[in-house]
């Protein structure tokens, strides 16, 4: 049986190179300014939402769709917009499981309720 060599520099490299590295920090240049953001206030527009849906659904991509649809839910109110939409409680908590494949009629009345309310 032949017996495998393994290259001694190539091991000690990858071990001093792990001891040296110094954590990394963010620094700002001396001029630069730091602003405070939240996602939520873009999550929760509803024209936002809605033009990032047809967009998602003009390139095809319906995993893309579903991950704006659970984002935008996670922000607002869930019982007013299953009443909105004119979806069962069930189907729009069904929505956001992460294995969902909702409907095309969920969908369609999901998407119309963001729309008339944008």
């Amino acid at each position: 049986m032949d017996k495998f060599v393994t290259s001694k520099k190539r091991e000690k490299s990858l071990k001093g190179a792990a001891k040296s590295k110094a954590p990394f920090r963010l620094r700002l240049k001396s001029d630069g300014q730091a602003y405070d953001y939240s996602a939520a206030s873009e999550l929760a527009d509803k024209k936002f939402i809605s033009e990032a849906i047809a967009d998602a659904l003009i390139d095809g991509d319906a995993n893309a769709v579903r991950e704006i649809l659970v984002s935008y839910l996670q922000q607002v109110h869930k019982d007013k917009f299953y009443k909105d939409a004119g979806i069962s409680r069930r189907a729009l908590f069904k929505l956001m499981e992460p294995n969902a494949n909702p409907t095309l009629d969920s969908l369609a009345k999901v998407c119309k309720a963001l729309v008339k309310a944008a």
